[in-house]
């Protein structure tokens, strides 16, 4: 007993909350005597006096003993009790539930009640466990001897001890594939027998010390029918990768299955492709000198990818070495830097190491154009993408050296060096021999050949729809 507790006196001016899902779906079903009993049963509990015993509660009602009962009864086969005891008399309430109410008639059990206690009769089946039962069979339309089957099979692989938690578990699984007639439910366990044999050692592997149970028959199903992989297959996978469960063991098959890897010869094939992608990535990750705790997302978000695009592991290692080198020292930096050599099109070492032996010659170039411009710092990316653009306009780079010069004291000497090829473009001059339209007496500027006035530079602009290269 709690060291705190209300007075009677407390009680008695206090309330005794009714859910309204019973006033409105269960209170029309029933006499006004059930519901004297089934509301004055409320404030019982609630009073939690220890004294009040079935004659003192049919006293205060003013109601029959059998009747008190018979209406307690009326209300567990509604749901919302439960009569855990005859001899003394014991009820239990039970929350109201959510769902449409459905009279179960508890009779029509009878012979199922001393059929389901035969099969277990390691332990004493509780009420509340029944109607869970009885919830199920009316829920599915499951025959009581449907049901019987399913508690045999459960008793069979767990023992005779066994919880009705698991075999509600695996009676709901076979309603909600449809196996709810006593004939589709003896050809399931007739299949399940008949199958036992071909994946027991499958089962095995997985988990030594386990029975195979209709959960993994399902599984086997789906793998040898829905994903067309055989036995041995199977089999193959389980103990090439010592997963320690069949859901697992499910979750590799299906990996397998979206690889179009169905064969022992393709299996193995991948899971060696698979070990040396790993050993790759642990290479990448030492180059990098990172350290990484779990290598799987290494491979599957960066390596895996990376070798779909073409690149080989030498070439990995020879780009997480520069990465390292160049103080780029992350996954995301590599991956980036990956991504840009894919796009250009540099997959193979060779390409990369001829693309960077041209870059250093063209930085060598670039530094005698940033001298010649009275600059002094280091090439930059913006630099290398004009000299690209420069010689994307065909100038050699004689001319380009030559617009540096010519930019020497600007306030922006490469900017001016594009204004200069670009007018030296529009006159068609790529050879020394005829840069004459520059004038330093024009204040360093590029002659127009043409000029335009504000109106005749509108006319033009409203004359195309567009500029396109």
């Amino acid at each position: 007993m709690s060291f705190c507790s209300f007075t009677k006196e407390f009680n008695k001016y206090t309330s005794t909350d009714i859910d309204n899902k019973f006033i409105t779906s269960y209170l029309p079903e029933a006499s006004g005597n059930a519901v004297k009993v089934y509301l004055y049963g409320l404030l019982a509990c609630k009073d939690a006096d220890e004294s009040l015993t079935l004659g003192k509660f049919s006293e205060n009602l003013k109601l029959d003993e059998d009747e008190v009962k018979d209406c307690f009864k009326f209300w567990e086969e509604w749901g919302l009790l439960n009569v855990i005891s005859e001899d003394p008399f014991l009820v239990k309430y039970l929350p109201v539930s959510s769902d449409k109410p459905k009279k179960i008639n508890v009779e029509k059990y009878g012979e199922f009640n001393k059929a389901l206690q035969a099969l277990i009769p390691e332990r004493m089946i509780t009420t509340s466990e029944y109607t869970a039962y009885f919830n199920l069979m009316e829920d599915f339309s499951l025959p009581p001897e449907a049901m019987l089957m399913i508690v045999k099979y459960c008793v069979d692989i767990k023992g005779e001890a066994i919880g009705f938690r698991y075999i509600l578990k695996v009676a709901s699984d076979f309603c909600q594939r449809g196996l709810n007639t006593v004939a589709k439910i003896e050809k399931e366990l007739s299949d399940y027998t008949l199958r036992q044999g071909e994946f027991a050692g499958i089962v095995a592997a997985v988990s030594p010390n386990k029975k195979p149970e209709v959960e993994d028959l399902n599984l086997y199903k789906k793998w040898t029918e829905d994903y067309s992989f055989s036995p041995d297959a199977v089999l193959f996978t389980a103990k090439k990768t010592k997963v320690k469960s069949m859901a697992k063991l499910d979750k590799e098959l299906s990996s397998l299955y979206s690889a179009k890897k169905i064969s022992v010869e393709e299996i193995g094939n991948y899971y060696s492709e698979k070990n040396k992608t790993t050993e790759t990535a642990r290479k990448i990750a030492r180059a990098l000198s990172l350290y990484v705790e779990i290598i799987d997302p290494v491979v599957e978000n960066y390596v895996t990818p990376w070798m779909n695009m073409g690149y080989d592991e030498e070439t990995l290692i020879f780009i997480a070495n520069f990465c390292f080198r160049k103080n780029r020292r992350t996954l995301e930096d590599m991956n980036e830097l990956v991504s840009g050599l894919y796009k250009n099109g540099l997959i193979t070492i060779m390409s990369i190491a001829e693309y960077i032996k041209s870059a250093t010659a063209d930085d060598g170039f670039i530094k005698t154009l940033l001298a010649d411009a009275g600059l002094s710092r280091k090439p930059t990316d913006w630099d290398r993408r004009n000299l690209k653009a420069w010689r994307g306009w065909n100038f050699s780079d004689e001319m380009i050296e030559e617009a540096a010069k010519i930019s020497a004291g600007k306030s922006n000497p490469m900017s001016y060096v594009n204004a200069v090829l670009s007018g030296w473009k529009a006159q068609n001059i790529f050879t020394p021999d005829k840069i004459t339209v520059y004038s330093k007496s024009a204040g360093g500027k590029m002659a127009n050949s043409h000029n335009y006035s504000k109106e005749q530079l509108d006319d033009l602009i409203d004359n195309i729809e567009d500029i396109e290269f």
